[in-house]
């Protein structure tokens, strides 16, 4: 935004507020340009000496006086005869040794008031027998420029608070999210672990865990739902090329544990184009075979999905899973092939021998996500470009260290396309009222 000396009137109200600033303006600006020297204004009063504005020490050493006349409409006999009276009351003081003049209007003076200005300067250089620069103008637009080399602009012509007004008029309006266009918000903001979310997957130490842990044995991994056990898995296994068969028991009510083991044989069966012995009566047992007739090297199979309401069921499922794992182990001389357990209940609750399930599997515990949540949010708004720093730690304070509730702030953000601060308090809201506990 620009403004001009028109505008300057206007924000003092009248010539005469302008007139008052505009003398105030300059001192600010010459004290900014002569630092270390003194600047002072003069009060205005019968016998001032002919000064506004002086540069020096008054009395000790001679001064520049600066003459501040606010002549911006006209420039006719009555301003040049101020500019006369004022110069001649400066160079005849007696109260200082005047070392030279400067007068300074808001005006650009036209070709013909140029003609009067040198014409008298020159007059009175001559009758003083001075130097060319003993008397200087310093019109509108030098002041103006002056002002911004200084750092002054902004300040003498109001623009701070014009600023200011304008941030809080931005701040009332909605902030759009504009994700960019190459960006695909689903796969930064994914349920499902693909090769194509690899870059807004956030390796963590339980990843580098994962890996070791699966050399050494079967794994059961825990933790509450919505901390990513399922990504966990999908992405170690993926991301290293190991075959895995993926039995997903999401989909089903589980009232039993034999419920558990049919499913899970139904997955073995698609995987591998095998059918059951039904001549086996166990289930246990039919799986097992099933499993060593496959013959793979190298395969996990993963269970995934465990979440069963009745302790009961799942101490029983606990218990059958714990002996289909024996029983394979007993059977088979395949020590590649592994199972990869994720409930959300912790073993030890569920498990009755602890101590003998725990020589088939490495436990992993999925909780924590204390010194990871701010940098899963780095990872997620860098990659959407969306701004939400002054409310980071209220985010990430109420996803309550879950990447599933994070992600879901942020898809309730985008989708009501604003980032200013209050919509992101509502949209914190929303979303944790929508959220089935």
């Amino acid at each position: 935004m620009n403004r001009d000396w028109n505008d300057f009137k206007s924000l003092h109200s009248n010539i005469s507020g302008a007139r008052q600033a505009f003398e105030l303006a300059c001192e600010t600006l010459f004290r900014k340009i002569y630092t270390g020297k003194s600047v002072s204004q003069v009060e205005v009063k019968q016998g001032d000496g002919g000064i506004d504005i002086f540069i020096g020490e008054l009395g000790v050493e001679p001064i520049t006086v600066i003459q501040c006349k606010f002549f911006l409409e006209t420039f006719d006999e009555s301003q040049k005869s101020q500019i006369r009276n004022s110069f001649d009351t400066a160079v005849s003081s007696d109260k200082y040794e005047l070392k030279n003049w400067v007068l300074c209007i808001p005006r650009v003076i036209d070709i013909d008031e140029h003609s009067w200005w040198f014409k008298w300067k020159h007059k009175k250089i001559e009758e003083l027998g001075n130097e060319i620069e003993f008397i200087k103008l310093v019109n509108g637009n030098e002041l103006i420029d002056l002002f911004k080399s200084n750092d002054l602009y902004n300040q003498v012509f109001n623009l701070e608070d014009s600023k200011k007004i304008a941030e809080i008029h931005a701040a009332l309006l909605p902030k759009k999210v504009e994700i960019p266009t190459e960006t695909n918000p689903q796969r930064v903001l994914f349920n499902n672990y693909s090769k194509d979310c690899e870059n807004y997957y956030l390796e963590r130490d339980v990843d580098k865990e994962f890996m070791n842990s699966l050399k050494l044995n079967n794994l059961w991994i825990f933790g509450d739902s919505g901390l990513g056990k399922t990504a966990l898995v999908n992405r170690n296994l993926t991301k290293n090329n190991i075959e895995y068969c993926f039995c997903d028991l999401s989909p089903i009510n589980i009232t039993s544990s034999g419920q558990v083991i049919e499913e899970i044989i139904f997955k073995i069966e698609e995987k591998f184009q095998f059918e059951r012995d039904i001549s086996l009566t166990n289930s246990i047992k039919q799986l097992t075979q099933l499993l060593c007739y496959a013959k793979k090297k190298k395969i996990i199979i993963v269970i995934d999905e465990l979440s069963v309401k009745d302790d009961q069921i799942l101490k029983d499922i606990a218990t059958d899973l714990t002996n289909l794992v024996v029983h394979y182990g007993n059977s088979s001389e395949n020590e590649e092939l592994k199972f990869v357990v994720s409930t959300i209940s912790n073993p030890k609750d569920i498990i009755d021998n602890i101590s003998k399930a725990s020589e088939h599997f490495q436990y992993i515990d999925c909780t924590s996500w204390d010194n990871d949540i701010e940098k899963l949010f780095d990872i997620i708004t860098s990659s959407l470009n969306i701004d939400l720093e002054i409310q980071k730690q209220h985010i990430i304070k109420s996803c309550e260290n879950s990447p599933r509730i994070l992600k879901l702030i942020i898809r309730k953000i985008i989708a009501l396309d604003n980032t200013n601060p209050e919509a992101i308090i509502n949209a914190i809201k929303i979303t944790i009222s929508e959220l089935v506990r």
